[in-house]
């Protein structure tokens, strides 16, 4: 990459970030190198462990290539890769939080980061405190406490979506020098970059956009400075790597990403505007919609959004449910998002949610794919006319 890279436009960073074919015989793609054992060249080499590479584990040239990508896209110091989003989001909380702190956790977290977070801290005597995301910045700093070590967002939320005012909120963290860490696994470093907005750390789950293809899990954590330090110690406390096939998978990935996220993205406008019409459908959340509450903190933040989004169908009466869902020819029904293909689930939050929203219906979310939307636009109202 040429030292100006913080110039380019991220349709050129995306094609060239991690590509240096000057040191790879003229091949552009960086090699896979299956590593456990890695050889010291001296005794003396190893006491002093002043070699690039000491063991698989720890990272190869291929884990390095994906782990200075991600982070040359969010403009960052470094990052690291987790085999899961959720090993990701585990490694990023336990970097900031020990026995005796306070934690601050928007309430509409990821369902399993909130397990995480309610089974696991409290064991290490962590108080974790979950707050409703559209808080303002004067509601937010009553929340605020002596021993408050860590604030985690998610912006938008999941299942529900909301946005966080990262800006305003960001401030009052920075105020009281508590670290703030997002998951912005819908954003994507194309969509939003939080450090710009005053977060400190982000998590993003490879599994969903950068990969790409429903067939790979990973994530990561990217930030700068001390945070960095601390996220790649507790990285390697916890012994997470990641096999460097599936490393090079999402390096493929990540070289068409921007063009199927667009795609994915401009579909699911087209989509719910479409479903915002339909009788049956009392509300459809999706940021990047004009008649969302948090659209014009969209403008403000996002280049692009994702293809996910959630409605609410006006029944809580389950075989109308599952008599739409199972009428759909085009969408499968399945966890997960950003892959190629269209995906629908029914969403229940009231287990996984202290301040209630959402109350009109039966939330249902859909991951809009590579499909022609107009075709899944039929295949919708196919579905909704046998159960109207």
């Amino acid at each position: 990459m040429p030292k100006n890279n913080k110039s380019m436009s991220n349709s050129t960073k995306i094609s060239r970030v991690g590509i240096n074919p000057s040191t790879n015989f003229g091949i552009p793609n960086p090699p896979v190198y299956h590593a456990s054992t890695i050889l010291y060249p001296k005794s003396e080499s190893r006491r002093k462990r002043n070699v690039p590479y000491q063991y698989g584990r720890m990272g190869t040239p291929t884990s390095d290539v994906l782990c200075k990508a991600i982070a040359e896209l969010y403009e960052a110091e470094g990052s690291i890769i987790a085999p899961s989003g959720l090993a990701a989001a585990v490694v990023g909380i336990l970097s900031f939080v020990k026995s005796g702190d306070h934690f601050l956790v928007a309430d509409s977290a990821y369902g399993s980061t909130r397990k995480f977070i309610t089974e696991f801290l409290p064991s290490i005597n962590v108080e974790v405190e979950f707050y409703e995301p559209r808080v303002n910045s004067t509601e937010f700093e009553r929340l605020v406490r002596k021993n408050t070590s860590l604030i985690y967002f998610e912006s938008p939320g999941s299942l529900t979506f909301e946005l966080q005012d990262f800006p305003a909120l960001t401030k009052v963290a920075k105020k009281y020098k508590i670290t703030t860490i997002t998951d912005n696994t819908w954003g994507t470093a194309l969509g939003q970059n939080p450090f710009k907005l005053g977060v400190d750390a982000v998590i993003e789950s490879y599994t969903k956009y950068v990969s790409g293809h429903s067939d790979v899990m990973m994530g990561g954590v990217i930030s700068n400075g001390k945070n960095l330090k601390k996220i790649l110690k507790q990285a390697n406390i916890m012994g997470q790597c990641t096999g460097p096939d599936d490393i090079y998978l999402a390096l493929r990935g990540l070289r068409t990403m921007e063009i199927r996220l667009e795609k994915s993205f401009s579909s699911s406008i087209q989509i719910a505007e479409w479903i915002s019409k339909i009788n049956m459908v009392t509300n459809v959340l999706h940021p990047a919609t004009r008649f969302h509450p948090d659209h014009k903190i969209f403008k403000r933040d996002f280049n692009i959004g994702a293809g996910l989004f959630s409605f609410e169908l006006d029944t809580h009466n389950t075989k109308i449910v599952d008599k739409f869902i199972d009428s759909l020819k085009l969408f499968g029904i399945g966890a997960s998002w950003g892959g190629f293909e269209s995906l629908i689930l029914e969403a229940d939050i009231n287990k996984i949610r202290n301040h209630k929203t959402y109350k009109n219906g039966t939330l249902i979310r859909l991951a809009i794919g590579m499909e022609d939307p107009k075709e899944l636009i039929d295949d919708l109202d196919q579905a909704f006319k046998k159960i109207n």
